[in-house]
């Protein structure tokens, strides 16, 4: 499997209501969020066709980036979680 990194911008939302179908997805998926717009996944897919599902569950305004999460990587302040979420999904 594969991390990747989920991130987006909701534009012209007016709630947490219009948040929920992705929340729910990022759940499913067993996402773990790591910033207010920034999950990781740990998945077996492409980019492309992470990016393509979670897209069902924005607004066509929306912006949303899915890129690969590789071993050198730096994070400080991290939500609670997210040091315990990525040593049970690593490959390493």
């Amino acid at each position: 499997m594969t991390i990747y990194t989920i991130s987006y911008d909701l534009r012209n939302e007016s709630g947490t209501a219009d948040y929920k179908p992705l929340w729910t997805e990022l759940n499913r998926l067993d996402a773990h969020r790591t910033q207010d717009s920034v999950w990781l996944a740990s998945i077996n897919a492409t980019a492309t066709e992470l990016h393509n599902h979670m897209k069902k569950f924005i607004d066509s305004d929306d912006r949303l980036m899915v890129d690969e999460f590789k071993a050198n990587n730096h994070y400080s302040n991290a939500r609670f979680g997210t040091i315990a979420w990525l040593k049970k999904n690593s490959m390493s």
